[in-house]
């Protein structure tokens, strides 16, 4: 009740008052309590109720237009009626798709190393004038790096379905207090996912080592076929946790009351921008120059050091434009 009260309050903060106005904002206010009570009646919760009756009755300034009322809309609020309210079963929701997400998008990337795994290790079987085992493997690096793409391609579809969740939106109270548990509990399979990443990324250096040591250039290729396969699972153990990691992140930095929702939404469209050119521009910079580094050096051995280096420096560029305040 007390957050309808304050709702209306704020709506009619900059109206100019009259006996007509005032008499607007009781008529309201009661009608908004009396929608209250009856979802209530209904089964759903405080929460839900008071959700519903905002989203509902989010179009007062309207009424205050067609009536002619003296109200000079402050720039810094917006209309309430567009918002999202999320609630528990929305939050839950959001989390599963982000790592079910980030679990395809990683089998994605494990899908094309071990296409090129594949290829590099059909080196090894190489003789003059045998060129079948490199058609072979070419067809293997075909075959999987479709796989993968089509991995990407999905992922990316699902995850437009949540662009809503880049936002300020409505956390209800009851959905906020589920996510930091859950968040809690999470924090420490965050951490040990991101060691065993990094032990998986080191110790695939040595297959290739071991080929170094025997002085064998077969078992150096084959050597090389299987540190594509476990450094990928390093970082497919990075996607995977870091996506959802950030999914009860994003929820908690994102997901406000009404009053800090209307306040944030004119910072979050400054905000969005720097995102945007994270996501379609920073981190495919990134893909593109390990693969230049890597093919033009052959330095597929210490390379892969531009993805933590890189979340690392995302994390600092978030921090010099606020976004993670938000």
């Amino acid at each position: 009740m007390n957050t309808i009260q304050e709702y209306v309050d704020k709506m009619f903060k900059q109206v100019v008052k009259t006996e007509e106005t005032e008499q607007l904002r009781i008529d309201i206010l009661a009608n908004m309590e009396d929608r209250y009570l009856a979802l209530i009646e209904e089964g759903a919760s405080e929460n839900e109720a008071i959700g519903t009756v905002i989203v509902e009755f989010g179009n007062i300034e309207e009424v205050l237009d067609e009536m002619g009322l003296n109200h000079e809309k402050n720039l810094d609020e917006m209309d309430i009626e567009d918002v999202l309210v999320v609630e528990l079963a929305d939050a839950h929701e959001y989390i599963e798709a982000r790592s079910k997400a980030g679990m395809g998008i990683g089998l994605g990337v494990l899908a094309c190393s071990v296409g090129l795994g594949g290829l590099v290790s059909t080196f090894s079987f190489l003789a003059v004038g045998n060129d079948g085992p490199f058609f072979i493997g070419m067809i293997w690096l075909l075959i999987f790096s479709c796989l993968g793409v089509a991995q990407f391609i999905f992922q990316g579809l699902r995850l437009s379905n949540y662009k809503q969740y880049d936002k300020p939106f409505i956390l209800v109270p009851e959905a906020r207090d589920s996510i930091e548990v859950l968040s809690k509990n999470y924090k420490k399979s965050h951490g040990l996912s991101i060691v065993f990443g990094v032990v998986l990324c080191i110790f695939s250096l040595f297959p290739v080592i071991f080929g170094a040591l025997m002085y064998s250039e077969e078992a150096m290729f084959l050597g090389a076929g299987v540190m594509f396969v476990l450094a990928s699972v390093g970082v497919l153990l990075f996607i995977y946790t870091g996506m959802k990691w950030t999914s009860y992140q994003n929820l908690l930095r994102k997901g406000k009351t009404v009053e800090e929702v209307m306040a944030a939404r004119d910072r979050s469209r400054r905000k969005t921008k720097i995102e945007n050119l994270l996501e379609n521009i920073y981190w495919p910079s990134i893909v593109v120059l390990y693969m230049i580094i890597s093919f033009s050096t052959n330095s597929w051995a210490w390379s892969w050091i531009l993805f933590p280096i890189g979340g690392i420096l995302e994390s600092t560029i978030e921090a010099m434009f606020g976004i993670e305040d938000d």
